[in-house]
């Protein structure tokens, strides 16, 4: 009888005696361990994180520029004009 266990990477149901867990390939060379179950994990941390902080830390508190210059405005507003000239004329 197979007895099954739970891997600590991936939390997938695998064999007692597996060396590797088929669904997230973790093992004993790179920190799985069969005597250490997903139900350890301390999940303290996620509890803890401050989205709000995240947010502001990585993209900062928006103060870029999100206006065209007017020239640019003008510069599209007359290049469309004369595309609809030329379909009218052409």
């Amino acid at each position: 009888m197979t007895h099954w266990t739970a891997c600590s990477h991936c939390g997938a149901e695998i064999s007692s005696s597996a060396s590797f867990c088929r669904h997230c390939g973790s093992s004993d060379a790179d920190g799985w361990r069969v005597d250490s179950p997903s139900s350890e994990i301390d999940s303290q941390e996620d509890e803890e994180f401050d989205y709000d902080s995240f947010v502001e830390d990585e993209f900062g508190n928006n103060d870029f520029v999100t206006q065209t210059s007017a020239l640019w405005r003008w510069v599209a507003i007359a290049l469309l004009v004369l595309f609809f000239m030329g379909l009218l004329y052409f």
